[in-house]
């Protein structure tokens, strides 16, 4: 289940936008920049994957349950839970009210904030740039106030992405 979801993730993470970063070559280089996604304590022992083609490739098998991996350019960590959200997201199914969690130390590229599958900024689709960042998806959002949710983000402080969606999720940022 976990390749099914790394799958999906992988080939769909912000919104499918193609970036000009190119995926590194070598599976060593691939592992140092997947390496920048999380904290050690957390990559060090987690599954590693990547695509090859149209199909995942398991590069390390973990034994922490996280997966990591690099999607366009942005690497990524997710927990069980937070896989399962990304999969319900890209396959617009109906989002999980478990509490997951990623981080996405490196930054992103970028997405907006108002449409959960745009694949590039438009005038008016509110694009947002997060850098580094960790996010909490899943139910346990839409029980959090205090918490900006609107179309406008600040990304330099917590805000609800995709709010209103069944899919908004909490951005924090992080330095």
């Amino acid at each position: 289940m976990r390749v099914v979801f790394a799958v999906t993730c992988a080939t769909a993470i912000m919104g499918g936008t193609v970036y000009a970063q190119q995926t590194p070559a070598s599976d060593q280089d691939y592992l140092k920049r997947v390496a920048t996604a999380a904290p050690p304590q957390i990559v060090d022992q987690a599954t590693v994957v990547r695509m090859d083609g149209s199909t995942m490739q398991t590069l390390r098998k973990g034994t922490n349950e996280w997966t990591c991996m690099e999607a366009n350019g942005v690497p990524m960590c997710m927990d069980p839970n937070a896989m399962e959200w990304a999969h319900a997201w890209q396959t617009h199914g109906p989002a999980t009210d478990k509490t997951g969690f990623m981080y996405m130390l490196a930054g992103d590229n970028g997405a907006s904030n108002t449409d959960p599958w745009a694949k590039a900024k438009t005038a008016d689709n509110h694009w947002v740039l997060t850098g580094p960042h960790v996010m909490i998806v899943g139910g346990a959002v839409k029980s959090m106030p205090g918490y900006a949710k609107t179309a406008e983000a600040d990304p330099t402080k917590p805000y609800v992405m995709w709010p209103g969606s069944p899919y908004e999720h909490l951005m924090i940022p992080v330095k």
